[in-house]
């Protein structure tokens, strides 16, 4: 008896994702699973669908803009280039000059390529937490991001309307803001949007850092 309850309690302790079976008693298993990633825990499982519809968007959205905007999507090289995913994605907290480009048509007559004037965009880091939102223009998503493996964040943020502050992610329907960032070359990052208002198949925006004396505050 003494010897099934030191199998049942090393069992409690040592259990990680594979079973323990003791012999106290009865048979019984005890499993401790491994944590789902942060974001798959707080992600609305629609959003979490078109999350993993992304590749099949790229090729769509590319598809799409090649046989009128080939030299475009040549000149963009690797802000559109769906395979072009770089270890160590964490942006450096500060302003950012972003650039937005809209991928792909999600609507009759309208264009597969259409790149707009770079604003400005900013990243916050605290407590091992990251946070992006973009500080000018009409488009404004702001949220956190979450690690996501080895080359990309997941971005869950919500968009802002006029000039008020966005809402948490899932506050408020059909404002949710959802994408990847992906490090792209030295110095320059890709946030991949993937729009739920009709826009676009795809929005990017190519991030690179804003020299210290022209960047603008987090409140700006």
């Amino acid at each position: 008896m003494r010897r099934n309850l030191r199998s049942a309690a090393l069992c409690l302790v040592t259990a990680t994702l594979a079973g323990c079976t003791t012999t106290a008693g009865r048979d019984a298993t005890i499993v401790e699973r491994e944590p789902g990633k942060e974001w798959e825990r707080r992600v609305d499982p629609a959003a979490a669908q078109r999350l993993a519809a992304l590749p099949m968007l790229w090729s769509s959205a590319r598809a799409a803009a090649r046989p009128r905007f080939a030299t475009a999507l040549a000149r963009e090289g690797a802000l559109l280039d769906p395979r072009r995913a770089l270890g160590y994605p964490a942006l450096p907290p500060g302003s950012y000059r972003c650039r937005a480009v809209k991928l792909g048509p999600a609507a009759p007559r309208q264009p597969a390529y259409r790149a707009f004037p770079p604003g400005f965009c900013h990243v916050g880091g605290e407590d091992d937490a990251q946070s992006f939102a973009k500080q000018t223009g009409t488009e404004r998503p702001a949220g956190r991001l979450y690690p996501d493996g080895a080359t990309r964040l997941v971005f869950l943020g919500a968009f802002a309307e006029g000039k008020g502050r966005a809402p948490a992610y899932g506050a408020l329907p059909g404002r949710d803001a959802l994408g990847v960032v992906e490090r792209i070359a030295h110095f320059r990052w890709r946030v991949t949007l993937v729009p739920a208002d009709g826009s676009a198949q795809l929005t990017v925006y190519d991030l690179t850092p804003v020299p210290a004396e022209a960047q603008l505050s987090a409140d700006e």
